[in-house]
C-alpha cells in the first residue's frame, strides 16, 4: 500500500483567471472581520495593485503585514505596499510559524521573515513550515488530489532541514520510514 503524507486543511496553488480580477478579501480593521470587496485590487504579471481606500483599511499586525487575497492568491502586505504571494493553507494565507512563511518560486518552497525578506531558498519540490526548528521537506513528491477533495503528497524522498537549511536527517527516506525527527 502506498503512503500518503495528507494535508489536513485543503491546499490549493490556484493560477489567476480573468474573472477573478478586481475583488478582494481581507480583515478590515475597522470591523476585525474578513471582509470581500469588489473593485479594490488585481494581481497580474506579478505586480499587485490594491486600491489607496483598500490600503488604509487593512488590518495590519504587530508584525506590520497583513493577509489579503485577490486573483485566486494569498499575500502579505506592508503598509509601504511591498507584498509576497504565499501558500493558501488552512483557509488562508500561510501562517509566520518560529517567524517564517512560505512561498512558492519556480516550483520549490522558499521561506521568508515578517519582514518579507527571503530567508532560506532550499531546493525541495515540498517543505512543510518549521517547528522546533525544524522541517520536513521531500524532492519528488507530487500533489496529488484524495477522493474526498484533499489534497495529499504521494511519493518521493523525505528527510528534515534545519533554519539554515541544512539537512538534519538526509533526504533519502519514503514516507513510510522516515525515521523520528
Amino acid at each position: 500500500m502506498t503512503r500518503y503524507i495528507s494535508i489536513i486543511t485543503m491546499l490549493f496553488i490556484i493560477s489567476a483567471k480573468a474573472e477573478d480580477f478586481n475583488s478582494c478579501g481581507y480583515i478590515h480593521k475597522n470591523t476585525n472581520l474578513y471582509e470581500l470587496f469588489d473593485n479594490c485590487a488585481s494581481y497580474k504579471d506579478s505586480e499587485l495593485k490594491i486600491s489607496k481606500e483598500h490600503m488604509k483599511n487593512l488590518n495590519f499586525d504587530k508584525f506590520g503585514t497583513a493577509s489579503f487575497f485577490t486573483s485566486g492568491q494569498y499575500f502579505y502586505i506592508k503598509p509601504d505596499g511591498r507584498f509576497l504571494p504565499v501558500l493558501f493553507y488552512d483557509n488562508g494565507a500561510d501562517y509566520f510559524q518560529e517567524g517564517l512563511t512560505r512561498s512558492l518560486k519556480n516550483g520549490k518552497i522558499e521561506y521568508y521573515n515578517t519582514d518579507l525578506e527571503l530567508v532560506l531558498s532550499p531546493d525541495y519540490d515540498w517543505a512543510w513550515p518549521f517547528g522546533e526548528g525544524k522541517a520536513l521537506v521531500c524532492n519528488g513528491c507530487v500533489l496529488t488530489s484524495l477522493e474526498d477533495g484533499h489534497k495529499a503528497l504521494k511519493g518521493g524522498l523525505w528527510g528534515y532541514i534545519n533554519k539554515e537549511g541544512k539537512e538534519i536527517v538526509p533526504i533519502k527516506y519514503k514516507a513510510s520510514n522516515l525515521p523520528e525527527k
